[in-house]
């Protein structure tokens, strides 16, 4: 898939969890150039982004990445795969989501990571990369994890999302702000 973007050429492609392993220098490189501001807490180190991708999320069947790229060069990425605890969402989704009562269970699926390089921020490039990992999804509902005052929410909330509660994913890792989008947003 080609789009258009307002400074250069953005290109997207897809890749399965064996394809993603070989990106590694490219992903790493993306994370820590979006990240830099995070690199006093461990939690936002290369190594264990990487260690959470090789080990707990590339594993799942329906791991799936999308890269963006300008020029060849991979400026950001997008990866999800469909949520192990569905139920858990569609509770809360419900309390926002009101017209989701006719459907209160079903597949969700979780919007993992996300970053461009600060160097291609501004650009339009984050919605197309977004858009392209959820396009085609058949799953009702989507739902990610938003670090508390990360500025990025204000973008997830221009494109949809909405804040359905808190949580704090693992013992190492900062608050979560829990946000859902349903696919016909």
């Amino acid at each position: 898939m080609k789009d258009d973007a307002a400074n250069g050429r953005l290109s997207t492609e897809r890749h399965d969890a064996a394809a993603t392993m070989a990106l590694a220098d490219e992903l790493k490189a993306v994370y820590l150039a979006s990240h830099r501001d995070q690199q006093a807490d461990p939690w936002y180190s290369p190594a264990k982004f990487w260690e959470r991708l090789e080990e707990l999320y590339a594993p799942i069947p329906s791991f799936e990445l999308v890269a963006g790229r300008v020029g060849g060069r991979m400026v950001g990425y997008a990866f999800g795969s469909l949520y192990g605890r569905p139920q858990a969402v569609w509770d809360k989704a419900l309390r926002v989501y009101p017209e989701l009562a006719h459907e209160t269970s079903g597949p969700v699926y979780i919007f993992r990571e996300f970053a461009v390089h600060p160097d291609y921020q501004g650009h339009g490039y984050a919605r197309i990369i977004h858009d392209a990992l959820l396009s085609g999804r058949p799953e009702p509902l989507a739902y990610l994890l938003v670090r508390v005052g990360n500025p990025a929410k204000a973008a997830y909330e221009s494109w949809g999302w909405r804040v359905i509660g808190q949580d704090q994913p693992f013992p190492d890792s900062p608050m979560m702000d829990e946000m859902a989008k349903t696919s016909s947003v």
